[in-house]
């Protein structure tokens, strides 16, 4: 199935754009679909994407079509086609 991929702020730096659309399989969690963007863009993104161990970072906000998707629920979120997901850093600042 086809998504798209969202990436904010320096993320989308990282990346090396604002979006991306993948083929995803079709049971793919939102958790699946940012692990494999994450392996797509390389190594930097992969680790501001996800931890060693393999679970996704919790400091990134993860959206699907504007709508907030809690980490807990990250593996079990199942993506339609079309879907967008939106990650958002942390931002800081003062």
């Amino acid at each position: 199935m086809d998504i798209t991929i969202q990436f904010e702020a320096h993320l989308r730096n990282i990346a090396g754009c604002p979006n991306v659309r993948l083929l995803v399989p079709d049971a793919c969690s939102v958790a699946d679909a940012v692990r494999i963007a994450g392996a797509r863009f390389g190594a930097e993104l992969g680790q501001r994407l996800v931890t060693p161990e393999g679970s996704l970072q919790r400091s990134v906000l993860l959206f699907v079509n504007d709508e907030m998707v809690s980490h807990d629920q990250c593996e079990t979120h199942a993506l339609k086609s079309a879907d967008t997901i939106l990650l958002y850093p942390p931002i800081s600042g003062g």
